[in-house]
């Protein structure tokens, strides 16, 4: 390995991010990210992206230096500019309108057997020249998400004299409520629609809404084409749940307008400043554009998923095998079986890779990553820890069993009535986040998912703990304290 990618990796502080993916759809996003361009502010264009892999999961580490970089110039351009996240939108809606024309209009026309090699190659190359177009933007919406999130709580704090006129447990009430979003998720979109037909409130036809939701539980490495049996599945658990279908329809659809009216309230009692109501406005902007990203990668995993499995029809390639390499490789795989097959099944096993601004580089073998790993992160204990501090997201208070969650293939492990513990969550997780009394991750900021949909559910929910999945394990029974921010360990699980 370079010396000067080791250097990029040593004395940092990271943000870290899990779930399930593979090197090439992880990679879009990576490619987008530290692409130079001139419509990216200063602080957006980061200098390193790097990604673990391991047994289908993802662990990912953003630079905190690169981070804060970019939400600072973000925050600062806040205050002069309170249409901020209006112009990105304008200056990114070509690109975003291209990708998804092409998903909904011209690839499902296509006839991929039909295609000569060296047109299916092209054709590749095309779609992701569309995709990082479309995913420059992903810098932005993550240095702003994952920078912001204290700086506005410490703007916030300040403006409302907090531990001087106020107390803490009723900022963190008022916090939650002016960071709430106000937009529906595509996720309650499709659950809105779904409960109109069910209630014969919609001219859709369930196959029409299957047309238009099938890659909704799509994730970064596998490409789920949901057929019209999923969705009978789904009429079905909805009326055997006993719940008041009305209601909760109209509990869905209420709840950004709800949050809006509060919201306004807030403004009102406490008077806050122009630059914090900008903020609020814009972070409530971002959590929109963050929720499209999400929407447009699952859009982009099932096109490369379609593509992949044509290609590997043609080289003998496995699928899965060839989700670990990187776009830039696919025309050396067709053309002369280079990166070997034998190399992307080491890169299945374990491998890494370094992200820069013009390349990704691979690292493969366990203990040569884990040596990596070390390196970058060190290698600290956390037995004598027993409580955890983060920022509310939801407030309210919770105690239960813990289930720490690294995948969306660990989600059936957590019951009704447990604590659900994450790096971080995302939509595929929704199922356990239903079950669980409290929400509790390591990551994410006041626009991230496990905010979004705590606050939706009325879940006690703390985020941004940083070690609360390797402080707590399985069994362990804790107190979430979300009021104040804190988890505490009541009992230790001992294996019997």
């Amino acid at each position: 390995m370079q010396q000067s990618l080791l250097k990029l990796l040593k004395g940092k502080k990271w943000y870290h991010q899990r779930f399930d993916g593979c090197p090439m759809f992880i990679g879009a996003i990576a490619e987008a990210e530290t692409r130079k361009e001139s419509r990216k502010p200063t602080g957006c264009i980061p200098k390193v992206r790097v990604g673990f892999f391991e047994g289908g999961s993802c662990d990912w580490y953003l630079d905190m230096n690169d981070v804060m970089s970019g939400a600072k110039e973000l925050v600062l351009k806040a205050k002069s500019d309170p249409k901020l996240s209006e112009k990105f939108f304008r200056v990114w809606k070509k690109d975003e309108q291209l990708f998804d024309n092409f998903f909904w209009g011209e690839f499902p026309k296509i006839n991929l057997s039909g295609l000569s090699t060296q047109v299916l190659v092209k054709l590749w190359q095309r779609y992701w020249r569309l995709a990082v177009a479309r995913f420059t933007s992903s810098s932005i919406i993550d240095h702003f998400a994952l920078g912001t999130d204290e700086l506005i709580e410490k703007m916030l704090k300040r403006e409302l004299k907090v531990e001087v006129s106020l107390k803490e447990t009723d900022f963190t009430r008022i916090f939650s409520i002016a960071t709430a979003p106000v937009h529906q998720s595509f996720i309650n979109l499709a659950e809105i629609d779904l409960l109109n037909i069910i209630l014969g409130k919609s001219k859709l036809k369930l196959a029409e809404h299957r047309k238009k939701y099938f890659w909704t539980k799509n994730n970064y490495i596998t490409a789920q084409e949901l057929d019209i049996k999923y969705f009978e599945r789904e009429i079905k658990n909805w009326q055997r749940s006993g719940k008041d279908l009305e209601f909760e329809l109209q509990k869905i659809r209420e709840t950004p307008r709800r949050n809006k009216r509060l919201k306004q309230k807030i403004f009102l009692k406490f008077n806050l400043s122009k630059h914090i109501r900008n903020l609020i406005k814009i972070s409530e902007d971002f959590t929109w554009w963050q929720d499209e990203r999400k929407k447009a990668t699952y859009y982009n995993i099932h096109i490369g998923t379609k593509i992949l499995s044509e290609i590997a029809k043609r080289t003998g390639y496995a699928i899965g095998d060839l989700k670990y390499a990187v776009s830039v490789e696919i025309p050396d795989i067709v053309k002369k079986g280079s990166p070997a097959k034998n190399t992307l099944k080491k890169r299945r096993e374990c491998s890494m890779f370094i992200a820069t601004n013009n390349k990704i580089e691979f690292i493969t073998g366990k203990n040569t990553v884990s040596q990596v790993k070390n390196i970058m992160l060190g290698n600290k204990s956390y037995d004598d820890i027993s409580d955890v501090r983060g920022l509310t997201a939801c407030s309210g208070r919770a105690f239960g069993v813990v289930r720490i969650v690294r995948s969306v293939n660990e989600i059936g492990k957590v019951k009704q009535g447990d604590i659900l513990v994450a790096v971080m969550t995302r939509p595929d997780y929704v199922p356990a986040m239903r079950q669980a009394v409290a929400i509790v991750t390591d990551e994410g900021g006041i626009t991230s998912h496990a905010a979004i949909v705590s606050r939706e559910m009325g879940t006690p929910c703390i985020i941004g703990t940083k070690i609360a999945t390797k402080v707590f394990k399985d069994g362990d029974y804790v107190e979430v304290d979300a009021n104040k921010g804190i988890v505490r360990r009541i009992k230790k699980y001992v294996k019997k």
